[in-house]
């Protein structure tokens, strides 16, 4: 049987919470507020399905660029290449 290579390959204990974080996430995760221009640490909340990047980038540091409906616009660089994610803020860390 070919392997599959859809976007959730390979994400097996990336996409699993810890056996005491499962179950519904803090509310005060989800609505959090960011400003445009500040840093943030993407890290993807396996309990919060919506609003979700491809986990190739979970780990990564971007900057907020922008706000679209309830989600964030975060610029990445990955490799030499400037990106855009849409994330909501259940996936995003303020960075300290």
């Amino acid at each position: 049987m070919p392997n599959s290579n859809g976007p959730r390959s390979n994400t097996r204990n990336k996409l699993k919470n810890e056996p005491r974080e499962r179950g519904t996430s803090p509310p005060q995760r989800a609505v959090e507020e960011y400003e445009v221009g500040e840093k943030v640490h993407l890290a993807i909340d396996p309990s919060v399905p919506e609003g979700r990047y491809h986990p190739r980038f979970d780990g990564r540091t971007g900057e907020v660029t922008g706000q679209q409906g309830t989600a964030y616009t975060v610029s990445i660089t990955d490799g030499s290449t400037e990106k855009s994610l849409i994330v909501k803020p259940a996936h995003l860390r303020r960075q300290d």
